[in-house]
């Protein structure tokens, strides 16, 4: 069981509490207690397989088919060899040349269209022969695995539906047109650029507000909105010469800062900038003119990241996986602007104030304010539009149990929608097509227990007997195989290289066991407290394991090792009598166990957090320098930089270090900043030095700021890696073990880190 956080439970009052005295502690069980609990399950198990004489519980005759049901003549495979394997060789076809061909609205169409009949022609073959009905285990493992595909593969269809047609070539050319409406002063509207903050780090509430200050919009006023009543803050506002609004209490957490800061200003739009986002220049240029027309009520554009979620970070990989949500800013999200489905994700918005406040402002009846307060606008028959364009960029969640916990706050304010009837009536005011994407919500929001049945049935089947399902190999070959590559290649296609298959269920994997706990308390109290804000600016010295929210899938990652052993150990060993234990199909479910096994693993190791030592992202921006110390000038050009320093390569063959202080300047922006030397490699042609940048000016921190974070430059377009080179990482990663075997190191001073 995961550990209960204040956080995550309301706490009812207690009478002793209330007299003074203290709350009984919670006594919290010992790994080393769940250590000793499971090895005892194991062994429990093995002396009860030792005592059947046999690797399954079920004796196989019993549980398995002898003899394969007959097809009907419909669903009858080919008995020519090259019948059977024409299905996939097509498929293999058609997928290699996709990376050759542009996801576009056409393309899509077409390429789901192939998806949908592949998916239609293998739910068939299921449902019809493919059930065990030899036993009543083998009758309920069957069921329980068909129904959670069929589950899982209606909501994929009802997904196909709503993701093929998008938007993002319209709103762009749009754009196009309104922003010079705004260039030339036609259309300049005012503007209130609200940027919350709730115990964010002062520098990351700096680097927001200093990002706001450079947007090429001369009719705006910025605010910052601090929830915790911090004095610094407000000195940074003074300093920044920006406005500055608080509160006394912290009631309904960022909708209520919100709420209470509209109620103290008058703009006619709304622009949201949270605390750990910083907008380019062009923002506000791109998104204000499509409020010129009346209908339009709010633009929201996606969320894109300069650093590697965690995932990535953790395994290694940060330069070849993309951010979890990049599937959803990139691609769901202009599908639902073709139907005004869109979500309003809480930042990097701008909203029409009359509108807000025509709804009584910013919701606050759920966890969170956003996903809830546009779907009161929709009922209220509001536009929404999604304007597919990266025009910001924020923190992503920098450790695991910071991932875990930001998802499962955002899964229970999804949930709560749906307790609030009276006051967001989504079923009786929406249309059709957009209650059709809260049914994919729900399902989604559900996922964990269809994730669940998936990771479990094959485990069970393996240790019980029964087959999930009945059917021979060129079946498999002529049926499901097609249809799983299919799958897992388009889908990478369709969202143009935005998420993998393969990863996505790594996701759901790491996910699962969390959310499937989260969802029991939902259905006992949909509102129970839930925390209120993501940590940013997070520092970690060492590893976290995260044992207590990876434990479930590293105890069923050794019951697959054991249910393998005894399936295929045993006999090698001796341990089971020589006999017939082979039966159709048990080669498709070992390949199923081992597949789940490498997710599982791959999510284990994901989960195991490396140091976060910086306390501000490096950038791969190469810019030529001067570097001047002393008397000598030196030459050469920038590795990477970073708001406290940067790396450079000096082209010389003679370096001369008179002290350990500099002046650098970056020729291409015109910053020049004084410097500390912190480390030097000398080489026989070049030099590469570490520097940190000392006494800056806020004037030289606005140059910073916009050099490295407002502009949409080279280094913030990521790689598209392909199904294979996603597949290939995962399994990469897995196998070298690095999360677990890295070593790092630490310089004096300056929190640099090494890896091993």
């Amino acid at each position: 069981m995961l550990s209960k956080s204040k956080k995550d439970y309301a706490v009812p009052a207690n009478p002793r509490t209330r007299m003074g005295q203290k709350p009984p502690m919670k006594q919290r069980i010992s790994p080393w207690v769940w250590g000793i609990f499971v090895c005892s399950v194991v062994v429990w198990l093995l002396l009860i397989f030792l005592s059947l004489n046999r690797p399954t519980f079920f004796p196989i005759y019993q549980v398995v088919p002898s003899i394969l049901r007959p097809l009907p003549d419909f669903l009858a495979v080919p008995t020519a060899l090259e019948g059977v394997w024409l299905p996939l060789f097509s498929i293999l076809g058609l997928c290699s040349i996709l990376r050759w061909i542009p996801a576009n609205n056409f393309t899509r169409l077409m390429v789901r269209g192939v998806m949908a009949v592949l998916a239609l022609r293998y739910v068939v073959w299921r449902c019809l022969v493919t059930l065990n009905f030899s036993h009543g285990m083998a009758i309920l493992v069957s069921a329980i695995f068909l129904a959670n595909e069929i589950t899982w593969i209606s909501s994929y269809i009802l997904y196909l539906l709503q993701s093929t047609w998008t938007t993002t070539k319209k709103r762009s050319q749009q754009a196009d047109r309104y922003e010079q409406d705004v260039f030339s002063g036609y259309y300049q509207p005012s503007v209130d650029v609200f940027v919350p903050t709730y115990k964010e780090p002062e520098y990351v509430v700096r680097r927001t507000v200093i990002g706001c200050q450079a947007m090429e919009y001369p009719n705006k006023t910025v605010y910052i909105l601090d929830d915790t009543r911090r004095p610094h803050i407000r000195a940074l506002a003074k300093e920044l010469g920006c406005e500055y609004i608080t509160r006394p209490n912290n009631n309904h957490a960022k909708a209520g800062n919100l709420n209470n800061a509209l109620g103290q200003t008058k703009g006619e739009l709304i622009t949201v900038m949270d605390a750990d986002f910083v907008p380019f220049k062009n923002f506000l240029t791109r998104t204000v003119g499509f409020f010129q027309q009346d209908k339009v009520d709010l633009v929201q554009t996606p969320q894109f990241f300069y650093n590697a979620d965690y995932h990535a970070r953790n395994l290694g990989l940060e330069n070849l996986l993309p951010n979890d949500l990049e599937h959803f800013f990139g691609y769901v999200q202009p599908a639902r602007d073709t139907c005004n489905s869109v979500i309003c994700c809480g930042t990097s918005y701008v909203v029409r104030r009359s509108s807000i406040e025509a709804i009584g402002g910013y919701y606050t009846g759920c966890c969170v304010e956003d996903y809830q307060t546009s779907i009161k606008m929709l009922t209220h028959g509001f536009r929404l539009i999604y304007l597919n364009e990266m025009l910001s960029m924020g923190e992503s969640t920098r450790t695991f149990a910071d991932f875990i916990d930001q998802r499962l706050r955002w899964l229970q304010g999804n949930l709560q929608v749906y307790f609030r009837g009276k006051d967001l009536p989504i079923w009786s005011k929406l249309n059709w097509i957009q209650k059709s994407f809260h049914v994919t919500l729900i399902a989604f929001s559900l996922n964990p227990i269809i994730r669940f049945f998936s990771l479990t049935v094959p485990l069970i089947s393996l240790y019980l007997g029964p087959s999930p399902l009945v059917a021979s190999l060129p079946e498999y070959i002529y049926y499901a195989i097609p249809f799983t590559l299919m799958y897992n290649i388009s889908f990478t296609w369709a969202t143009d290289y935005r998420m993998s298959a393969f990863w996505s269920e790594v996701y759901d994997t790491t996910f699962c066991f969390p959310a499937l706990q989260r969802l029991w308390l939902i259905l006992r109290n949909p509102f129970a407290k839930a925390s209120t804000a993501t940590r940013k600016g997070v520092k970690e010295e060492g590893k976290n394991y995260n044992l207590h929210l990876t434990w479930p899938l590293l105890v069923l990652l050794g019951l697959t090792a054991f249910g393998i052993f005894l399936n295929y150990g045993g006999y090698w060993f001796g341990i089971w009598p020589a006999g017939q234990h082979e039966y159709e199909g048990k080669s498709v479910l070992l390949f199923w166990v081992i597949y789940n096994s490498f997710v599982m693993g791959t999510a284990v190791l994901s989960g195991v957090d490396q140091p976060v030592r910086r306390t501000s992202d490096r950038f791969p921006l190469h810019t030529s320098c001067k570097l001047t110390i002393g008397d000598h000038v030196y030459w050469g050009y920038t590795n990477d930089v970073c708001e406290q320093g940067s790396s450079i390569t000096l082209t010389t063959e003679r370096f001369t270090a008179d002290g350990t202080h500099a002046t650098l300047e970056l020729l291409d922006s015109g910053l020049c900043v004084q410097a500390k030397l912190k480390r030097s490699t000398i080489s026989p042609h070049c030099v590469d030095l570490s520097v940190e940048f000392v006494n800056l000016t806020l004037e030289q921190n606005r140059q910073l700021v916009n050099l490295l974070y407002c502009n949409l430059d080279w280094w913030k377009h990521r790689k598209r890696p392909g199904i294979f080179d996603s597949a290939l990482a995962m399994f990469t990663a897995l196998l070298s073990f690095r999360p677990v075997l890295s070593t790092y190191s630490r310089t004096e001073g300056n929190g640099e880190t090494f890896i091993h």
